[in-house]
């Protein structure tokens, strides 16, 4: 080959070079572009939900005392607009799971945590009463929570943790969150959530048939949710009425209750009882109450020692009695996991002390029909005849009419590019501004529904 010949053919490949570092930088760029876009797209659609957790928010703020504002109100929460950038118009989704387990559309609402039993606070009997829960597992779980090294049962303290095959220290204090379940010895995906794959809420073909997908289910026709939907790890209040004055607490000074503004006669039965040594274990202690005096009263000629003396509390004084007197010394600290009567449903019910399934459910059908004014507080359920004196007093001390957080489930999407984020959250309204105690992104389980762009697109 002459030298001619041989620059020709080294101009050919390096020209030939030259193309493919070309193309392959064209293809990079294009591929950088693309996935530039794609984030973000992705980035919008987390932004459109964040303004789903936003909109959830103001409602709260305003009408949290009002379910009906909140709990499942499609016209706010329903692929709600939020901007269009010219490429794509971005909505948002505030849904819930159904109050009924075979409706196969979700709740476009919020989740009232006070609603659900606290598993930080309560005790091993209410836990055993908790869906896919056994003996063992209520123990593991009391073991990990508390603050001692004394095993129960069938429990285990941080020796067991110790001698796995990669131990960890565990928090031997309160659960932080939910997920923090499966640090503790038994727990799994199917007792937390259950058969609900994707969390949300609804009875969806691969959970119902029969392990041919995942997850794993029993083909029953009822979606088990888990420990998810009656679960919590966040309800607290505030030692408060419910114009946030702080509550009298009835075993300090004895002329507190006064301050009240209850009937001169209770009050008097609250000075001679404490008087005569006696401790209340809680305010509703005061209902029908009767007391045997062990020792002659202060000023009260007319009555000694054994005469017996009786509150004269009934419906008329209860409501007052629930909302403005308390046992507790550290008014300060937040009261931690009553359940709100108003919003609990039936299962969480019946799984309080005195209570049982059919009762929970008189409960949850006779609370349809109150106006807000007489469920404000739990007195309700001595004065709508539910519940008599003695049944009420067990299960007051675990119970409330009010709640401060809420569970809030939102996604955001775009149309009509498709992408979309799911963000799930916990806000909390007990102090003086709305808290996000909880918030992560979970988009990774998939769109919790079909989301109906062309519905949208037409404006239907």
């Amino acid at each position: 080959m002459t030298a001619r010949g041989v620059v020709l053919v080294a101009v050919l490949v390096v020209t030939a070079l030259v193309v493919v570092v070309a193309l392959g930088l064209m293809f990079m760029m294009r591929a950088e572009v693309s996935a530039s876009a794609a984030n973000t797209r992705g980035e919008q659609a987390y932004e459109a939900a964040a303004s789903g957790l936003a909109r959830a928010t103001t409602i709260l703020k305003a009408s949290a005392g009002d379910p009906k504002i909140w709990y499942d109100y499609p016209d706010v929460f329903l692929n709600q607009f939020v901007a269009d950038d010219g490429a794509n118009r971005w909505y948002f989704t505030v849904y819930a799971d159904p109050a009924d387990p075979q409706q196969r559309t979700p709740r476009y609402g919020l989740t009232d945590e006070a609603g659900k039993i606290n598993l930080n606070v309560v005790t091993a009997e209410t836990l055993l009463g908790l869906p896919n829960m056994s003996n063992e597992l209520v123990d593991c779980l009391i073991d990990y929570r508390d603050a001692d090294s004394d095993t129960r049962p069938e429990g285990a303290e941080q020796d067991y943790y110790d001698h796995l095959e990669t131990p960890y220290v565990i928090a031997n204090a309160p659960l932080s969150s939910l997920e923090e379940l499966f640090f503790v010895k038994g727990f799994t995906a199917r007792i937390v959530y259950g058969e609900d794959a994707n969390m949300n809420g609804i009875l969806d073909p691969n959970e119902d048939d029969g392990d041919e997908t995942f997850p794993p289910d029993n083909r029953d026709g009822v979606l088990d949710k888990g420990l998810r939907a009656v679960a919590t790890v966040y309800s607290s209040e505030r030692d408060v009425d419910n114009n946030r004055r702080p509550r009298v607490n009835i075993n300090g000074d004895p002329d507190a209750a006064k301050r009240a503004g209850l009937p001169e006669r209770v009050t008097q039965f609250i000075k001679m009882y404490r008087e005569d040594g006696g401790t209340f274990q809680h305010a509703s202690d005061l209902l029908e109450m009767r007391h045997q005096l062990k020792s002659n009263p202060k000023n009260q000629p007319g009555l000694k020692a054994g005469s017996w003396i009786e509150s004269q509390v009934g419906a008329a004084e209860l409501p007052i009695i629930m909302d403005r007197l308390t046992t507790r010394a550290e008014s300060k600290r937040p009261v931690q996991g009553l359940v709100n009567v108003n919003t609990a449903p039936a299962e969480v019910l019946a799984a309080l002390p005195g209570m049982d399934p059919n009762l929970a459910q008189q409960i949850v059908d006779a609370r349809r029909d109150l106006d807000p004014d007489a469920k404000s507080t739990v007195a309700w359920l001595y004065t709508q005849n539910l519940l008599d004196a003695a049944a009420f007093k067990t299960v007051a001390p675990f119970i409330t009419a009010r709640s401060f957080q809420y569970s809030v489930r939102c996604v955001g999407f775009g149309v009509p590019c498709g992408r979309y984020r799911v963000v799930e959250a916990v806000v909390d309204f007990s102090g003086s501004a709305p808290r996000v105690v909880y918030l992560r992104d979970v988009s990774r389980l998939g769109p919790p529904f079909a989301l109906d762009a062309e519905s949208i697109e037409r404006g239907q």
